[in-house]
């Protein structure tokens, strides 16, 4: 049975945060149990695009100075990579994201090395999913131990986002983008990121769960106080802990149910101890899901019947678009293009990865409803998620 410490965590106040990771991985061993002395232990934070802490989309400089530290306390040497998502004429802005994010300053204050994986060099994994040859940051594989610092937050396009997609960061640069072109549907494009998961191997989830994001994240939703921090050996068993505190249903997540029917992690809530708080003390009942969720946690015949009325698509808001060109430089599939100062999407190209509304910096991507019954549809279904919601995180408690 997988173990996954869940640890109250009310704010990002260094001494709270450093008090709450040493809880989490006293419940499950302690850092000891994961780093040895002398070994280079690779922190993957996820750096996904230039914004500031409390914007709540990337990992917070307290939660990985907290995990540092114990990194250190064991004996090891710290590193800390990523490599960003999106292209600014033609280069990822990791650079910038981790000055932005806090990332940099959290590393030179706790003396470790950082690392863009953008300019550390790939190696070539060979892989039977989609994408047959996955190129890997070197430091992720020379790294003795990997750990995972995912941020808790929802996914316009995959639902949910957590320690197994967090490895995604360790393709470099414009790889990304292939790799969406070369597997466009959810369930290939998370069969891709399951492989990643299984070739970079991390010993080590420390989830920043204190505040998070709800509504179309990964970027464009809203910070969400949810107060915890977890932390197991098992990436898949906090995906679904995780996943079980926001409401949803763990196995709805394509890369906890796959990653799981692979036998790479436990993502059955039935076979995963929590150690710490109860689930039902820190679970939040009224998450706000992304858009698309809906296509993912209503039942099945419901998907069969009003799927094309459902289907929400990403449109621009003029008003807000800085004319920056990201999304368009970002697109894996060249489906936008600048008009007038705003990029139009070409729907006949576009395949839903939502990269547009992930990477934009002022949110300016809307998800809007195909169908105008789509709405009526939508808020039927909401609150029957909203009932079923109520209900099942009740489950692990009993």
């Amino acid at each position: 049975m997988a173990k996954v410490s869940v640890v109250s965590c009310g704010q990002y106040k260094q001494e709270e945060v450093n008090r709450a990771v040493g809880q989490a991985l006293d419940l499950i061993g302690g850092m000891g149990r994961f780093v040895k002395p002398g070994q280079r232990v690779l922190l993957k934070v996820n750096a996904l695009t230039p914004k500031p802490p409390e914007a709540a989309v990337t990992t917070h400089p307290a939660v990985i100075k907290a995990v540092a530290g114990e990194v250190k306390k064991a004996g090891g040497t710290v590193l800390i990579g990523d490599s960003s998502g999106g292209m600014i004429a033609g280069q990822a802005p990791t650079r910038q994201t981790f000055q932005v994010a806090g990332i940099a300053r959290a590393a030179e204050e706790c003396g470790a090395e950082l690392v863009n994986f953008d300019i550390s060099g790939v190696t070539a994994v060979r892989s039977d999913g989609p994408v047959k040859t996955l190129h890997i940051a070197r430091p992720v594989l020379e790294a003795d131990v990997v750990i995972s610092l995912p941020k808790l937050k929802t996914h316009s396009a995959a639902v949910f986002t957590g320690a197994v997609k967090n490895m995604f960061g360790s393709i470099p640069g414009h790889r990304k983008s292939e790799y969406h072109r070369i597997a466009p549907r959810l369930s290939d494009f998370a069969e891709v990121l399951v492989d990643i998961y299984a070739a970079t191997k991390p010993g080590l989830a420390v989830m920043d769960g204190i505040v998070g994001m709800e509504g179309n994240g990964p970027s464009a939703g809203s910070p969400r106080k949810i107060g915890v921090i977890l932390a197991s050996e098992d990436c898949v068993a906090v995906d679904s802990v995780a996943s079980l505190i926001i409401g949803l249903e763990p196995f709805k997540v394509y890369t906890t149910s796959i990653a799981h029917s692979r036998g790479l992690g436990q993502g059955d809530p039935a076979r995963i101890e929590p150690v710490g708080e109860p689930l039902a003390k820190v679970a939040v009942q009224d998450f706000d899901l992304p858009s698309n969720a809906l296509l993912e946690t209503m039942p099945g015949f419901l998907v069969r019947g009003f799927l094309g009325m459902l289907r929400a698509r990403p449109e621009i808001n003029a008003r807000a678009c800085a004319g920056c060109r990201f999304c368009v430089e970002s697109c894996p599939v060249q489906a936008m293009e600048m008009s007038r100062e705003v990029p139009r999407i070409d729907y006949n190209k576009c395949i839903s990865c939502l990269c547009c509304q992930e990477l934009c910096p002022q949110k300016a991507v809307e998800m809007k409803q195909v169908n105008p019954w789509g709405k009526v549809m939508a808020g039927v279904i909401g609150r029957y998620k909203r009932r079923k919601r109520a209900r099942y995180v009740e489950l692990p408690e009993e």
